[in-house]
């Protein structure tokens, strides 16, 4: 009987060992994914600023040739 109590013991600990890693890696690539959709958010602002400034270089343009 205590060698099979050793044995529950050890396969409880490697269990939740896994477990354990398995949280850090989850968290660490939540982490990670986090980051990287900061990034994107980021040039999405700076492409949207591009383009509406692209816009109103060209509605002034229309505005000046409809005046002439």
């Amino acid at each position: 009987m205590g060698k099979s109590l050793i044995m529950n013991d050890k396969i409880i600990t490697a269990l939740l060992a896994i477990l354990i890693a398995l949280g850090g890696w989850t968290l660490s690539r939540t982490f990670s994914l986090s980051q990287d959709m900061v990034l994107i958010k980021e040039k999405v602002s700076q492409l949207e600023e591009k383009i509406d400034k692209g816009l109103k270089r060209k509605n002034k343009k229309k505005k000046k040739q409809k005046s002439n």
